[in-house]
């Protein structure tokens, strides 16, 4: 039993360090390449290696969950109302609004290994035509400054004053919708 245990264990570390020199493990990841996204919701992406060694096994590659550093947006079932106080879906299209900018050839990400929240995903600073992609979903009303955002708080000013997005009726911000609050 011991021999058999030792074995396993042996394997194991083989098939992590041959990982590791295929490069298939976060931190020996390549730059990424906008096809290796998929979008989770308004603030959320997952990113897949793009030579995941698993694959040839044939095991699916789990993706590494990011989340935008420093905004909050909709929930994907969030609704919210517009001006004239009809119901509309702006967790569905926070999401949407993200995955257009996802889907651009020179959308990228910069990703901050040291920051991990409680999902474990970890915080991205994503960029497309050279915008920062957390900035324009702020600056639309489709997200929020939050938590260590504050380089967003003039983007989320100019989209309420300018009634833009949610802005243009009302809405539980995200934080709160999460904790049980509804519009």
């Amino acid at each position: 039993m011991a021999n058999g245990r030792r074995l396993a264990i042996a394997a194991l570390a083989l098939l992590l360090s041959l990982g590791a020199a295929w490069g298939g493990l976060r931190w020996l990841r390549p730059a990424a390449d906008p096809d290796h996204y998929s979008v989770v919701d308004g603030d959320t992406l997952a990113w897949r290696p793009p030579n995941c060694w698993l694959s040839s096994l044939g095991i699916a590659c789990l993706g590494q969950r990011l989340r935008l550093y420093g905004v909050d947006a909709f929930e994907g079932k969030q609704n919210c109302r517009d001006g004239d106080g009809k119901l509309w879906h702006c967790g569905a299209v926070a999401t949407t609004r993200l995955r257009q900018l996802v889907e651009n050839a020179d959308f990228a990400c910069r990703v901050d290994h040291e920051f991990i929240d409680r999902h474990a995903r970890e915080f991205a600073v994503c960029t497309v035509h050279g915008e920062d992609v957390g900035a324009i979903l702020v600056h639309e009303g489709l997200a929020f400054a939050y938590g260590r955002g504050a380089q967003y708080l003039p983007f989320e000013a100019e989209a309420k004053q300018e009634r833009r997005g949610a802005w243009a009726g009302s809405f539980v911000r995200p934080q709160y919708f999460r904790e049980g609050a509804v519009e």
